[in-house]
């Protein structure tokens, strides 16, 4: 489980410094010519990891069988990434990634209800702790910053 945690919290890591690079990409390209070489390369890179693991034996056929919906992964994806480099141009890092953060505990709790069925409190209180520590925490810097 230990490595399961660490694995999770790297994924964090990656997750903010993709964000900050692929920002970068935006101010030199632009959001739409950023997006298109992020997701580009990162093609190549899983089609370049699908081939080196699975021997490159890919069945075309299961791709055709996926039920459509399956594909809106990519669609969500891409809109989600285009979202977060426009609001990281309008935010501080820390809390766009806590609102991330925040979004993600919130669609969660949507997909254990409607999903799963699975609703408790404490998971709402969860949501509103992080929430009120993102106003919190925008008060305090909002009070410290001399052109407030």
């Amino acid at each position: 489980m230990i490595a399961v945690i660490f694995i999770a919290f790297l994924y964090g890591c990656a997750t903010v410094i993709s964000k900050m690079i692929n920002y970068r990409a935006t101010q030199e390209l632009g959001t739409w010519n950023g997006s298109l070489v992020n997701y580009v390369v990162a093609s190549i890179l899983a089609l370049a990891m699908l081939l080196a693991t699975t021997g490159l034996q890919v069945d075309l056929q299961a791709y055709v069988a996926a039920p459509l919906y399956l594909y809106a992964g990519g669609t969500f994806g891409v809109l989600a990434f285009v979202i977060s480099l426009v609001c990281l141009a309008k935010m501080k890092v820390f809390q766009s990634t806590l609102l991330l953060l925040v979004g993600q505990l919130a669609a969660g709790i949507v997909f254990d209800i409607l999903v799963f069925q699975n609703f408790t409190l404490v998971k709402l209180a969860g949501i509103l702790l992080v929430t009120a520590g993102i106003f919190w925490d925008n008060k305090i810097c909002a009070s410290q910053d001399p052109k407030a």
